[in-house]
């Protein structure tokens, strides 16, 4: 790492944000937050002329971009900002606001602070190195997004996994998970394509998160995962693009049964909590338990089989769609034992009708 600084002026004019794109797989940035720069800006138009902002900027460029002779360091190109960048935009906002406290502000800052920044070498653009580093600042001392953070983890994973194997971990079935998801997200062809809030929307569009979704695959993938390496301790690329693959699809298959069973819940979805994190953690659940059912070892037979057991008990279920209904039977039981009780009774162990109470405790 090296250690400078830069005026203001310097900073804005040589700097670049690598913002994360879910469907072209590129940066790791969230996008900046309007209201969060803006209140950077307030804080420092408004307050004493002596307020600045002491915390050094965290920026990375790649190695070849580097030169560092005679204790002279050359940067060639822009820096990309690590951390940082919603100060840089209340700089910025402060520079291209025409009020006059702003302005004011901007040329005080311009005439006499100078920035900290702390660089990294990396070996290449948007590389492991920067990701961990992003994720590790901002989900220790200060959270972000979690959706975000999930799928940067899988992205550094697939970084990792271009160079050698994995060892199969929990964080390492979190990531697979994640994969999984996005497969789901981003293929046209399948009921949950763009129904999943990526890391990279900023608000709440959608009627589920990736990282509740992935997080409710988490066991289904661990299982594919462990007989797709046939009790190897370490994953290859090729073997984990198959484990994330093979979830996918019997997921998207799964959802389509549940779509045959209530198909009111998907004409008006969000008057429902089928397609919600809700009903998400409920149906991957019973899939769980039917890959829990079937003794075959081979991944694609095992998950056929367990597709036909899922379809079995959603057609023998007495649930019908007004259960699912936002503020019908089932709202308010989101904790792990609610969503237990309501598979059981999908599996027909519990009769429908002597679950209130139940639920209730839930």
């Amino acid at each position: 790492m090296y250690v400078f600084k830069l005026t203001t002026e310097e900073l804005l004019a040589n700097y670049a944000i690598s913002s994360y794109d879910s469907e072209k797989e590129t940066g790791y940035q969230r996008p900046p937050v309007e209201a969060h720069y803006k209140k950077i800006a307030r804080y420092l138009a408004d307050s004493d002329s002596d307020q600045i902002l002491p915390m050094s900027i965290i920026a990375a460029a790649t190695k070849q971009d580097i030169t560092y002779e005679n204790h002279i360091l050359t940067i060639s190109g822009r820096l990309r900002i690590v951390d940082g960048q919603h100060r840089i935009k209340a700089i910025e906002y402060l520079r291209d606001t025409k009020e006059a406290k702003y302005q004011d502000k901007y040329k005080e800052l311009s005439a006499c602070y100078e920035f900290p920044i702390i660089l990294l070498m990396a070996e290449e653009i948007d590389s492991a190195l920067e990701i961990d580093t992003f994720i590790n600042i901002n989900s220790k001392g200060k959270r972000i997004n979690t959706n975000l953070a999930k799928e940067l983890r899988e992205k550094k994973m697939q970084a990792e996994l271009g160079k050698h194997e994995v060892l199969l971990t929990a964080d390492s079935y979190d990531n697979l998970a994640t994969q999984a998801a996005k497969l789901l997200a981003h293929d046209a062809a399948s009921m949950w394509y763009d129904r999943i809030q990526m890391g990279d929307e900023l608000g709440f569009q959608k009627l589920v998160s990736i990282g509740t979704f992935a997080k409710s695959l988490k066991k289904i993938t661990s299982r594919v995962a462990g007989q797709v390496v046939d009790g190897r301790k370490f994953i290859s690329e090729e073997e984990a693009s198959k484990t994330a693959k093979l979830t996918a699809n019997a997921v998207d298959q799964v959802w389509k049964a549940v779509q045959k069973r209530w198909p009111e819940c998907f004409y008006e979805a969000k008057q429902y909590n089928l397609l919600r994190g809700f009903g998400v953690s409920i149906m991957h659940r019973l899939f769980e338990r039917c890959m829990e059912e079937t003794l075959l070892s081979e991944p694609q037979e095992m998950l056929y089989a367990a597709q036909e057991a899922f379809a079995k008990y959603l057609k023998t279920t007495n649930i019908e769609a007004g259960e699912w209904l936002v503020g019908g039977m089932f709202t308010g039981f989101s904790s792990d034992q609610g969503y237990g009780i309501i598979v059981d009774v999908l599996q027909g162990k519990k009769e429908l009708g002597g679950i209130g109470e139940q639920i209730r405790r839930a």
